[in-house]
């Protein structure tokens, strides 16, 4: 009986002690997400917390929605804030618009993957970016999964594989316009001369 209670006491601390974590699902479906930072050969499972982000460095974001009831499914990704603080680069979907699916049937299940990025507009403190999905069975009967995918510090560098801008110059990466290489140092090569020549010429009409 003893070592009934002793055991039974350890569990109770134990379970005192583990993280409780809250399954993403309600009564009409369930969502999963993954993160994939760069460098990452694995999938990270949301929500995603302490890692540090650079300016326009890229990141993974893959999302699965499940339904558990016949329903229409609305889903987007978003800042929760003011500030537009992630991007999406590529996907199904940018951010703040919404994916929509109607006449979901039971069992229904959709996976959409998307690039994101920080823009830069915020630095040097830590951002969440979410995901939000609605089951609706009707207008008035629906249930909200609002979810925070990942929650990342953002750094004031430049990420060192970003284009630097190139989407605004041809990707040559340079402030100008580009031109032909070495044609700058021709022209003052033969800038020189003439100037030579013509000296020449007064000295000896």
């Amino acid at each position: 009986m003893k070592k009934i209670i002793i055991w039974l006491v350890v569990a109770f601390v134990a379970m005192e002690a583990s993280p409780v974590t809250q399954a993403w699902e309600c009564a009409y479906g369930m969502v999963n997400a993954w993160v994939k930072l760069e460098g990452d050969t694995e999938w990270r499972e949301a929500t995603v917390d302490g890692v540090t982000l650079e300016v326009h460095e890229p990141f993974q974001v893959k999302v699965e929605i499940t339904t558990k009831v016949g329903a229409n499914v609305y889903s987007e990704l978003y800042d929760p804030g003011v500030t537009k603080v992630y991007e999406v680069i590529e996907g199904p979907s940018k951010n703040g618009e919404t994916i929509d699916n109607y006449d979901c049937p039971v069992g229904w299940t959709k996976t959409y993957e998307w690039t994101v990025r920080p823009t830069g507009e915020f630095k040097e403190g830590t951002a969440p970016w979410n995901i939000f999905v609605q089951f609706s069975k009707n207008y008035d009967d629906y249930l909200i999964l609002d979810k925070t995918i990942l929650h990342a510090y953002i750094s004031p560098s430049e990420w060192q594989g970003s284009d630097g801008g190139a989407g605004d110059n041809g990707g040559t990466g340079d402030d100008g316009g580009g031109g032909i290489p070495g044609f700058e140092s021709a022209l003052l090569l033969i800038s020189f001369l003439l100037f030579i020549g013509i000296i020449k010429r007064k000295r000896n009409p």
